[in-house]
């Protein structure tokens, strides 16, 4: 007599996950992954100087460099994020690195400005596909109530590693050159690889989804690994437990993430996303400038810029955990501090000590507020689309990107100086917190199994084993 193989549904097993060993080097190997793409992304903006000089370029080249990397990260995140919902994360995830690790390296090499240009942009293209990769595996890893924190830490490597840059550059130019801080980071990047490959998994949840030959024994052993203890019979088949797996069998097209309530959730989450990307972007390029405009050194401000980006981190982490418990509209409160401090730093005539307070906890609430955001931007979409779904995000993101470093400059040469440019760039946080009361109202009228809603009360993982789904 024929028996009927066991069923497994992942959703609840996730829920009840606890932070084993195995788990924990993941989420350390995507922070780790995600600290190298922010030092390799912005490190080109610490050499700069360096670069220019060399090569004899006019400031213009010099942005269009910036520029043009952000077009790859744009044009890369969905490609990779394609890729990433066909293939799976883990593939994805290792290309990425791999192509962005090799091609940081071989900018050191480069010549001309042309050459430059080009391995500025194909770096970019593999750059993009990191941070909404990682963002969908940490996402579909974690329990609801870890959701926004997991991804959230993912985040705070990439600021972490952006901070980064400016120490590095300090200790290895003066004796090295420019050139020698483009090949620790492609190396360091290459090296990562490896850590990817032993300690990354594929996300079960694409496995489950995707029922290739060999999927459900790949699950098996994932879970063993990530979960010591859970009880897996034999021949266990299993499935997402996601209500909108259907999804899957229609293909990924740009309105998949319109349909049902994305509808309202998707255009919120691009724009809120668009204006934080444009403010934090700003700060990043422009602050160093400004601070030196204000009498600081050059040592001194590249000081303040470190310490900003390290309470940056901080705000990512705080808010990621509100985030978690009461939803995506408890995100407001970073802008709307941020809008204060951006205020008073516009007011001008500070102390040098209060000018470098403010900016400080500039960039932490608006630091804080882009992690809350880089949070959610995936969570809201079934696994099927969720790379996809991020991706998007992020691209969208990329033109706020780009838009904010040429508006400070614009800013800046009609003579506004920094204390307009901080009262002009006051706007983006004040109009972001009216978009997320409305993106908090749409997630709390999510039915209590989709995607994106608010976690509801478990049973302690202690009380609960993994019970297998009976089969109809």
């Amino acid at each position: 007599m024929r028996t009927t193989p066991p069923v497994m549904e992942l959703a609840p097993v996730t829920e009840r996950q606890r932070a084993s060993r195995s788990w924990l080097l993941m989420y350390g190997v995507c922070c780790l992954i995600t600290f190298l793409d922010g030092f390799d992304f912005q490190i080109l903006s610490f050499a700069a100087t360096y670069i220019r000089h060399d090569f004899d370029l006019t400031g213009t080249e010099i942005g269009t460099l910036g520029t043009v990397g952000l077009f790859g990260t744009m044009i890369g995140a969905l490609i990779m994020g394609y890729l990433a919902d066909r293939v799976g994360r883990r593939p994805t995830i290792l290309a990425s690195v791999v192509g962005f690790g090799a091609f940081m390296m071989a900018f050191a090499y480069a010549d001309t400005y042309a050459h430059l240009f080009a391995l500025r942009f194909v770096s970019g293209l593999f750059l993009g596909g990191v941070l909404p990769l990682t963002w969908a595996l940490a996402a579909e890893y974690a329990p609801k109530r870890f959701r926004a924190t997991g991804v959230a830490i993912t985040m705070a490597g990439y600021t972490l590693g952006g901070a980064a840059g400016g120490p590095v550059s300090n200790w290895l130019v003066p004796e090295h050159g420019w050139r020698s801080v483009f090949v620790l980071g492609g190396a360091c990047s290459l090296l990562a690889v490896v850590a990817v490959w032993f300690f990354v998994p594929e996300s079960v949840k694409f496995l489950a989804l995707r029922a290739r030959p060999g999927s459900d024994e790949r699950i098996a052993r994932t879970l063993r690994r990530l979960q010591p203890g859970l009880a897996i019979e034999p021949g266990t088949r299993f499935t997402t437990g996601d209500p909108q797996q259907a999804a899957a069998t229609r293909g990924f097209t740009p309105a998949s993430l319109f349909r049902g309530p994305l509808a309202g959730i998707t255009p919120l989450l691009w724009l809120v996303y668009l204006l934080s990307s444009a403010l934090i972007y700003f700060m990043v390029f422009w602050t160093p400038m400004i601070n030196e405009r204000m009498g600081f050194s050059v040592s001194a401000a590249a000081t303040i810029a470190a310490a900003a980006s390290v309470a940056g981190a901080i705000g990512q982490l705080a808010i990621s955990r509100f985030v978690d418990r009461k939803g995506a509209g408890t995100i407001l409160w970073m802008p709307l501090f941020a809008v204060a401090c951006m205020l008073t730093l516009g007011l001008g005539a500070l102390a040098p000590v209060v000018y470098a307070g403010f900016v400080i906890c500039a960039k932490m609430f608006v630091n804080g507020g882009h992690g809350g955001i880089t949070s959610i931007a995936g969570t809201f979409y079934p696994t099927a689309i969720r790379a996809n779904g991020a991706a998007w995000a992020s691209s969208v993101a990329k033109i706020g990107a780009m838009i904010g470093p040429w508006l400070g400059g614009v800013l800046l040469d009609t003579g506004l100086g920094a204390r307009g440019a901080f009262e002009v760039f006051a706007i983006c946080p004040a109009v972001m917190v009216v978009l997320l009361i409305a993106l908090g109202r749409a997630q709390r009228r999510l039915p209590a199994d989709a995607e994106g809603a608010l976690a509801r009360e478990t049973p302690d993982p202690a009380d609960a084993e993994a019970r297998p789904v009976p089969h109809r």
